[in-house]
């Protein structure tokens, strides 16, 4: 499941929020790994820095589908807040 690309994104490419992320995560995990005794390909961290973001972004628009929805159940009307008042 791949989070849908922006709407001026040609189809194929990456959305410049997949790209923000990608990033983030691919500093993070360089900073990690070339700590360690074995370094890893560049180009391989970032293909995987890649997957984490697509893979975040689905399971995040999934849950945010999940939240509207029951959020949707919820009926608060205006006597419902002044009791919050006291």
């Amino acid at each position: 499941m791949n989070a849908p690309a922006a709407p001026n994104t040609p189809p194929g490419s990456v959305s410049s929020q997949t790209r923000d992320l990608a990033a983030k995560i691919y500093v993070e995990l360089a900073g990690k790994v070339m700590l360690t005794a074995t370094k890893p390909n560049p180009v391989d961290l970032a293909k995987f820095a890649y997957k984490l973001a697509e893979a975040f972004q689905s399971i995040e628009a999934d849950a945010q589908k999940e939240a509207v929805a029951k959020m949707a159940k919820y009926d608060v009307k205006v006597d419902d807040m002044t009791s919050w008042k006291k």
